[in-house]
């Protein structure tokens, strides 16, 4: 079996799943899959035959920072690849960003609406340039799984973020922006972005998903599930589905993110 590689969980301390899975359910009204915790995550993979998930974390306020971000560094990096949380609006955020990447962090996880901030506040704008070429960036992409009134980030000024910081690694989530994908075709297509394939099987059709994949490039597609809001195995499904070659599935299921992120073996 080729290598799989989630690009796409999110996990919670024990002592903290409740708390966070009671607020996400009142936001989106979804039923996680199973359990988010990092012994969950395992029991996932284990069912599904992946390999290694990234844990990505927001923090939807600054003061959160430093705490999840100790919590990630802790984990054992066998089976997870884990994505820090930054703010731009934490006040030791230069600090914080050297911290992360002298413990060997990768990548950083920010989803804007929730962050309250968009691409042309300043202190974002000094993120950006903070972190380009330094961290991938992990970034939500369209509509939330109940829709918001105004997208951050929608495709059209995720393209224009890539042209303003072209050294920065960016992949957007569930390929390009979440119920948005005609203007994902018509904006971010064929941009030097990567997309995710989280919690799009099922979403978008599947044709539209495999004409995406070919316009953009395969090599830049990754695969992503989104637990716990969708199971591994659920997306692993939908990948087959579309019948890629073999060289191109290995890419999408690990090759493509190992060398993004400068992974080896």
């Amino acid at each position: 079996m080729s290598e799989i590689i989630d690009a796409h969980t999110h996990i919670f301390p024990d002592e903290l799943v409740d708390r966070a899975m009671g607020a996400l359910h009142d936001a989106y009204q979804a039923e996680p899959v199973r359990r988010p915790t990092v012994s969950g995550l395992l029991e996932e993979m284990a069912e599904s035959g992946v390999s290694k998930s990234v844990a990505a974390s927001v923090a939807t306020k600054p003061s959160q920072v430093p705490g999840i971000n100790d919590w990630l560094v802790g984990l054992d990096r066998e089976r997870i690849i884990p994505f820090c949380a930054l703010h731009p609006h934490y006040e030791r955020l230069e600090e914080e960003v050297e911290r992360v990447i002298a413990a060997g962090i990768r990548g950083v996880k920010l989803q804007p609406f929730f962050q309250g901030y968009d691409f042309e506040d300043p202190r974002a704008r000094e993120m950006f340039e903070m972190i380009s070429g330094r961290l991938v960036v992990l970034m939500h992409g369209g509509q939330e799984i109940v829709d918001i009134p105004r997208v951050i980030p929608a495709p059209e000024p995720l393209a224009r973020l890539k042209r303003d910081f072209p050294k920065l690694g960016l992949i957007v989530a569930h390929l390009g922006g979440y119920h948005m994908w005609d203007e994902v075709e018509e904006h971010l297509v064929g941009e030097d972005v990567h997309f995710d394939l989280a919690y799009t099987f099922n979403r978008a059709s599947d044709e539209q998903i495999r004409r995406i994949g070919e316009r953009h490039g395969w090599e830049r597609i990754i695969f992503a599930s989104d637990f716990p809001w969708q199971s591994q195995r659920e997306a692993l499904e939908g990948l087959r589905r579309l019948r890629l070659a073999d060289s191109t599935l290995e890419g999408v299921l690990a090759g493509n993110l190992k060398g993004l992120l400068r992974l080896t073996d």
